[in-house]
């Protein structure tokens, strides 16, 4: 059974309670740099040289501020009494983690809803509601890594880093984990398989005449259009080719549902929210999918 921990108001105290529960942690500031925390800017290290935070020779960007990170609570306890208001990072993949962080002011909600739209309610699993009044979506490591933002006001946290409650944000409000308690639930859930890089997704199967048949691509004829597979097509879209895409996808989706094989009106609201989630306007959106209602039906595509 997951045992949430209470996490203490105070920041030097929530650093230890973290570390105490394994979590690796390390001193931010306010604009989300860390500290310079690695050997050789620790004056108490006997690998500490004199030197400026920039001429530092360990060769990370951050001063091995992310890098260093520790659970040794003795280790924390000194960094926290050195900088008491210092706010907690903690790196996710070093955690075991991949975190979804939604942003609201760039669009995040409207992107996880069109996320959700296309592959279902991702499942439930740690959350910590952030300073800037967004959500961090924490959940086990696939493992590999994964691309870094990939829908707009949507980020995918594994080489990088969050800030933990009850850090404060640079708008004055604090991180919090949801309830009256602020409890931290260590996440158990893995990462959505739906949300896998596409060569990293589990291989669906059709049996066809008796023998498997791959489905790991979509650009299949007729009947193996699905809501999914549709949607998908636009969801793979770059800068450049979101509009072809839902375009295409509009046609298939009109020409499948003639054929009975899937509910129009569930196809093309799963395409608005695809179009949303890549960021076309919902003008452009609406005179795309119009457009690919009142062209003829052409099946060259299907040879």
């Amino acid at each position: 059974m997951n045992v949430g921990i209470n996490i203490p108001t105070e920041l030097p105290a929530a650093a230890q309670a973290y570390a105490a529960a394994g979590i690796k942690v390390f001193r931010v500031r306010r604009n989300k740099a860390p500290y310079a925390n690695c050997p050789r800017c620790d004056p108490e290290s006997s690998l500490y040289t004199k030197h400026r935070p920039e001429d530092c020779e360990c060769d990370v960007p951050t001063c091995h501020g992310f890098w260093s990170a520790t659970n040794d609570v003795d280790l924390v306890t000194r960094w926290w009494t050195e900088e008491p208001d210092a706010n907690i990072g903690a790196p996710c993949k070093l955690n075991g983690w991949a975190v979804i962080d939604v942003d609201p002011r760039n669009g995040g909600y409207t992107s996880l809803c069109g996320i959700e739209a296309r592959v279902g309610v991702l499942p439930g699993t740690t959350m910590q509601i952030t300073g800037g009044d967004g959500l961090h979506m924490l959940y086990l490591s696939p493992g590999f890594d994964l691309p870094k933002e990939p829908f707009p006001g949507v980020e995918f946290k594994h080489n990088n880093y969050v800030v933990l409650a009850p850090s404060v944000h640079q708008s004055g409000c604090r991180y919090q984990w949801p309830g009256t308690e602020n409890t931290f639930f260590k996440p158990e859930t893995p990462w959505p398989s739906t949300l896998l890089p596409r060569k990293e997704r589990p291989k669906l199967s059709l049996r066809h005449h008796g023998r498997a048949t791959s489905l790991s691509g979509i650009r299949r004829p007729g009947k193996h259009w699905t809501v999914d597979t549709l949607v998908q097509h636009v969801m793979d879209s770059r800068e450049g080719d979101r509009n072809n895409r839902l375009y295409f996808a509009a046609c298939r989706a009109h020409e499948t549902a003639s054929e009975g094989h899937l509910d129009l009106h569930e196809a093309l609201s799963g395409l608005y929210a695809a179009a949303s989630a890549v960021g076309l306007a919902e003008r452009d959106a609406h005179a795309t999918i119009e457009s690919a209602a009142n062209r003829p039906s052409d099946r060259s595509w299907a040879a």
